[in-house]
């Protein structure tokens, strides 16, 4: 009885092992691969991927690989057949910063991301096998793109992500064609995430700055001294005219008074021509105290002196 009870356990523990060998688990995130004796028999993938990875398995001449599309609990053989399993989940890629000689002559230093995907996992544990191996893939294959189309650009243009983009997205799908064919991978976005100067150029771009900043303060201030003597002149030229016109208004007033009082001194003449010849002689009188001189008794100076004796 006891040695019966000992085999159950036993087979039970061995089926244990059977079942826990021969069952697997793909997680919907997940692709993977199911070799026998070293060699790929079977491949997991995702459904939208079908096509793209049927096409790729035709052309690296793996057309006996089965393709699974459902995600779930797989049976295998035990023992003979091993699964291994990859993310398919969006993986990201960070480059090394690298210094780009941009098409005006100047230096820049830049590092890039990529998202991609692992989309024929046949194809990725031939070549690739882990994402370090991924990311080394994008450093050869990937990056010498981003500098090829960094160093067409202007200095100006590189700040400006839309036009770095659409010179990458250019080269887009002739890379995902390379890269699906040779690696299983897809990239899907990729682009700039870091601009620096160079610490060597750093200086020079401070000199170049502080140059700029004092050629455009000599031009404001060049600026400022021709505005400040055109108004200079403006001004001496106003004050110019307006004493010119108030000393012409002046003259004028003063002709006019000259002609009026030269009138009223004309009638007065006019109506009292004794009196006026009266005053004259009377001013003759006063400038002659302590003058000796001699006249005719018929002058008419003497008419005034006689009748004053």
């Amino acid at each position: 009885m006891k040695k019966r009870h000992i085999a159950i356990i036993i087979l039970l523990v061995v089926g244990v092992i059977l079942l826990s060998s021969s069952t697997y688990i793909i997680n919907e995130d997940q692709v993977a691969v199911i070799k026998q004796f070293g060699l790929i028999k079977t491949t997991i993938i995702n459904t939208k991927d079908y096509d793209l990875v049927k096409q790729n398995l035709i052309d690296n001449n793996k057309e006996d690989v089965k393709i699974i599309r459902e995600k779930g609990l797989h049976f295998k053989i035990p023992f003979i057949q091993n699964v291994e399993k990859y993310d398919s989940k969006y993986l990201t890629y960070k480059s090394r910063t690298e210094k780009i000689n941009t098409k005006d002559s100047r230096f820049l230093d830049i590092q890039m991301y990529a998202q991609y995907r692992i989309i024929d996992p046949v194809k990725f544990n031939e070549s690739v096998i882990s994402e370090s191996g991924a990311n080394y893939v994008m450093d050869q294959r990937l990056y010498p793109v981003v500098i090829q189309s960094g160093n067409r650009l202007v200095f100006n243009e590189f700040f400006q992500s839309e036009i770095l983009e659409s010179h990458i997205t250019e080269k887009l799908d002739e890379l995902n064609k390379k890269l699906m064919e040779d690696f299983g991978l897809y990239v899907t976005d990729v682009g700039v995430n870091r601009r620096t100067f160079p610490t060597d150029n750093i200086a020079s771009i401070e000199s170049k700055m502080s140059k700029q900043i004092e050629k455009e303060s000599e031009k404001l201030i060049a600026e400022g001294d021709s505005a400040y003597q055109k108004a200079k002149a403006t001004t001496d030229r106003q004050r110019k005219e307006l004493i010119a016109s108030a000393i012409e208004k002046a003259a004028v007033t003063k002709a006019e008074a000259d002609a009026e009082a030269i009138k009223i001194y004309q009638e007065s003449l006019n109506k009292d021509l004794e009196f006026y010849k009266f005053i004259q002689r009377m001013d003759i009188y006063k400038n002659l105290k302590d003058t000796t001189i001699f006249l005719d008794k018929n002058n008419d100076l003497l008419e005034y002196v006689n009748g004053y004796q």
